[in-house]
């Protein structure tokens, strides 16, 4: 699986899912991506991920962070760069939204359960982000 962290200079994008029971992260905000399709690089996957649910064309920067779902996959979070502002939520996503970093912690800390690895890497992440100078 493939995230971006998409910046456009001053927020960061967050998407969400639609409630639905048959799907582990349903209704809660999270960076958009999805599945690496067979014979794909994940650097491609998350581009095409992108634009299908945001409608953006944005730029990869690095991977900021690997780490398990605890689902039995292992997701991959780039640093995107869009070369717009204008998201729309398309494809699977319901909302589609720029953030400030501060915001950013709130969401992802109200959605990572208590003790798990996820929350770790997420902070981990976070204070990446605030050393970042494109947010």
């Amino acid at each position: 699986m493939v995230g971006g962290v998409v910046t456009d200079g001053k927020e960061i994008l967050l998407g969400e899912k639609p409630e639905t029971e048959d799907h582990p992260i349903s209704g809660e905000w999270h960076f958009p991506g999805g599945h690496v399709d067979e014979d794909e690089e994940p650097e491609e996957a998350v581009l095409r991920e992108l634009k299908e649910k945001t409608g953006l064309d944005v730029d990869v920067h690095q991977i900021l962070t690997v780490y398990n779902t605890g689902t039995g996959a292992i997701r991959i979070l780039y640093h995107c760069e869009a070369e717009s502002n204008e998201a729309e939520a398309q494809d699977d996503l319901e909302e589609a939204k720029w953030v400030g970093v501060d915001e950013l912690e709130e969401i992802l800390n109200d959605t990572a359960e208590e003790d798990s690895v996820e929350r770790d890497e997420i902070q981990n992440f976070i204070e990446k982000l605030k050393k970042m100078p494109v947010v």
